[in-house]
Order: structure tokens, then C-alpha cells, then sequence
């Protein structure tokens, strides 16, 4: 990979609107100089960005690449270059691989392949077992480690998390504990009162708010003063409340919840297949107001690819989850086109936030002395995925034929550049490594 230094020119910034033509220096990965007199110290890279923005890499929080053991689906390196690709340059990846990542030698495993073949930096989440605290202890300093996923309903793999494991390790770890909060309860409630032959339509059902609203109320009984507890993929309005009664909570949404609902099932059917569901339209404008309003503080893909072979089996065979990954920067920038976020307030819940609450300090921002994971941005005309158009392997997506931004023109991490789009390459004759 091309390590020289790296002069953006004429790059406009968000944070700085009286600066539309910025210069930026990036020396030894991190951001040197930023604005003033750019002055490289040897021979670099130079390249005109025509008054494109410059915005921090998005750092996505939730991510299932499922390796090892579904590596048809996608595995590190092709979940790797769709982030960048969609401008997102650190991903915290999921357990509930096969075999799921219960300890430090599952961990080991992970971020050895990862540093072999991935384009953008990888972390990783344990799952809370009845059985692995020891374990969860021996990777609290892995640099690799991002914390403990905890399932309070049962989902893709079988990693549901008893009472008695939950409440010791968050008596135990200082770490950051992230919830899928279905309590399974209500989900064994739900699914006995089902009618014969159910459909994607009936999802939401079948999976319905009081899961997650017990879920969050039983994460909210947990928290005390240094507890870090984050409730994943928020989906009903009902869980906002939980969150504002609990500022002590941190939650994250996902591009599909803030973009879909119910009724998009009906006509998507397994595409949309997702836990939790995507529900009512009024479920959706809340997540977007409380979006916008800083009551959600991040935005997360929960990018869970299967195959089309897959999703179209039968409603109760077919697998949940959708991918996101090289939709979410896209989709949340469409909503700054629209007005419904700053664009200040899209790098807060894609980069700057997230990285703060995966105790990530030295990314997030474009500053000087942080590390220069970016991408470039043309925030003039729109992106309309089809197929064809993704390189995640599963090759599909429910935002297709709906109208996103932009797609990054070229992505860098640590100053690298790993990702360049077919318009940049053309402007600039430059190629990344991976293309």
C-alpha cells in the first residue's frame, strides 16, 4: 500500500463553513496539518478534490461478517471492501460466527486474519455465555477487544444470555456491554399465539414492540454510574421513552429502521426480514426526529448478509438480517440532502460518536494528530443502488431503486487509500490497492 505523504487540496470540511477551500496535509497516517500553508516535508501524493467534502471515516458499531463458518455469505475481506467502499473505514464485528467468539483464542483468530485481509480496521465483540467470564477477562486489554454482545432473545446462532452470567459481568468488566434487547418471553408469547402459515408481513408481529421495550427496560435495571450499556438497532418509538427516562443509556439505529417500514415487508417480503422488524411509519419518523435531536447517539449498519438462495426460502426457513454496509453512509447522507440531519450531526452519529463510545480516541474527526480515516464526498446529485452494484458478497440489497446519496469517491484509512471510485479515478489517474 502507497505509505507517502498526502496533500488533499481544495477540500471543504464540515465544522469549518467559512473555509470552502481547504488544504489538508497527512503524514505518517495521522492528519499533520489541516488549512494555512500545506508544505509537505517530502515527495507525496497531491490531489485536487474540486471543493469535494472531506469527512471522517464512519466507524460502524455492529456488524456481522460471518467468518468463520458462513463465509458464503461474506467473510473478512469481502465484508472489508464493502465498508470502504461505502466510507466506512473501522468496524466492530459480531460472535455469533460459528463457533461463536466466547475467548481470547476465538479473538486471536479474528484479528490475525483481519490484519491479513482487511481494508479497513476490525474489532471485535465477545458473547456473553453462562460460562465465559474468565474468558472475557484474559481479552479486556486485546487491542482487538470491543466489548461484550449480550442476547436477551434468541436470533442468528443460539447465544441467549441468562440473568445470573448478565448481572456478574457487568458487576466485573468495565467494558462496553451492547444489547440485542428482545426479551425472549414475549417473543415465546408472540410466536405460540401465531396463525398458520405466516408471512414476512407478519414479522413485526410476531416479534412486537413489548419485546424490545421489555428488553430496554430490563438493560435500563441494570445500569449504575460507570456501566457502559449501549441498546443495539432501536426499532419502536416505545424504546425512545425508555431511553429518555435512562440518559444513562447509549443506543444506536439502523439505516434499514430509519428507511423502512412494516408495509415495506408486505412487499419486500424476506428482504426485510430483519430482528428486530421494521415496524409502523410512525415508528419511523420518531427514530428519525430522535435521530436528529441527539436521543440516538449513533447510527450502525447490523450488516447481516445471507444469500438470495437464502432469503428466498419459506417466511419461517428464510434467515434475518439484511446488509448495510455499503448503503449506510449513503443512506443517512441522503437524509442531509433532505434536511432531516446536519451534516454536522450525520459525522457526529456515523464517526464521532461512535468512536468515542468504543473508546476510540484517535479517530472520528478530521483534526490534526488523529489518525486520517476519511473519505471524499460529492454532495451534488443522488445514487440509486442496483444490482451489480455492490461488491459485499451477497450482492443485494432492500435499498435498491431507492434514491441515496452519493457514494464516496475514494476512502482512506490511516492515510491509505483503499478505495476509489470509478469518477475519481478518472479525475485523478489514481488506483487503490484493492480495485
Amino acid at each position: 500500500m502507497d505509505r507517502r505523504s498526502l496533500v488533499l487540496r481544495n477540500v471543504r470540511l464540515p465544522g469549518r463553513p467559512g473555509h470552502p477551500g481547504t488544504d489538508v496535509l497527512v503524514e505518517g497516517g495521522l492528519f499533520e496539518r489541516i488549512g494555512g500553508a500545506v508544505t509537505p516535508r517530502e515527495p507525496a501524493v497531491e490531489i485536487d478534490a474540486g471543493g469535494a467534502w472531506l469527512v471522517p471515516g464512519a466507524v460502524d458499531m455492529h456488524v456481522h461478517l460471518r467468518d468463520p463458518g458462513w463465509t458464503h455469505k461474506e467473510d473478512l475481506q469481502s465484508g472489508s471492501r464493502a465498508a470502504v467502499a461505502g466510507g466506512v473505514t473501522t468496524v466492530c464485528d459480531m460472535p455469533n460466527t460459528v463457533p461463536p467468539t466466547l475467548g481470547l483464542e476465538d479473538l486471536r483468530a479474528k484479528a490475525a486474519r483481519a490484519r491479513e485481509v482487511s481494508l479497513c480496521e476490525m474489532r471485535f465483540f465477545l458473547a456473553l455465555a453462562q460460562d465465559n467470564l474468565d474468558q472475557i477477562a484474559r481479552c479486556l486489554e486485546e487491542p482487538a477487544f470491543a466489548g461484550v454482545k449480550v442476547f436477551l432473545g434468541a436470533t442468528t446462532g443460539d447465544l441467549l444470555s441468562g440473568d445470573r452470567a448478565l448481572e456478574r459481568a457487568v458487576d466485573r468488566f468495565p467494558c462496553l456491554f451492547a444489547f440485542h434487547a428482545e426479551d425472549e418471553t414475549v417473543l415465546q408469547e408472540a410466536r405460540r399465539g401465531a396463525g398458520p402459515d405466516p408471512t414476512a408481513a407478519d414479522h413485526h408481529r410476531l416479534r412486537p414492540p413489548e419485546a424490545v421495550v421489555r428488553g430496554a427496560l430490563r438493560v435500563a435495571g441494570l445500569w449504575r454510574p460507570g456501566r457502559r450499556l449501549h441498546l443495539c438497532h432501536l426499532s419502536s418509538a416505545r424504546e425512545l421513552e425508555v431511553l429518555r427516562d435512562h440518559p444513562g443509556l447509549t443506543a444506536e439505529v439502523t439505516p434499514h429502521h430509519l428507511w423502512f417500514t412494516a408495509q415495506d415487508t408486505g412487499a419486500l417480503g424476506n428482504w426485510l426480514k430483519v430482528n428486530p422488524p421494521v415496524r409502523l411509519a410512525e415508528d419511523r419518523e420518531a427514530l428519525r426526529r430522535a435521530l436528529a435531536d441527539g436521543a440516538i447517539d449513533a447510527v450502525a449498519t447490523d450488516h447481516a448478509p445471507h444469500t438470495l438462495e437464502e432469503k428466498a426460502l419459506p417466511y419461517p426457513q428464510a434467515p434475518s438480517g439484511v446488509p448495510g454496509l455499503e448503503t449506510s453512509v449513503p443512506a443517512v447522507l441522503r437524509l442531509v440532502q433532505e434536511g432531516l440531519l446536519t451534516l454536522d450531526r450525520a459525522v457526529e452519529v456515523l464517526s464521532a460518536t461512535p468512536a468515542r463510545l468504543l473508546g476510540l480516541r484517535d479517530r472520528g474527526a478530521i483534526a490534526e494528530g488523529l489518525r486520517a480515516d476519511c473519505f471524499l464526498w460529492d454532495p451534488d446529485g443522488t445514487w440509486v443502488p442496483e444490482a451489480g452494484d455492490l461488491v459485499s458478497r451477497c450482492r443485494w440489497s432492500p435499498f435498491f431503486g431507492l434514491p441515496l446519496a452519493r457514494r464516496p469517491l475514494a476512502t482512506w484509512v490511516a492515510g491509505v487509500l483503499v478505495h476509489a471510485s470509478s469518477e475519481f479515478r478518472h479525475r485523478t489517474g489514481i488506483t487503490a490497492p484493492a480495485d
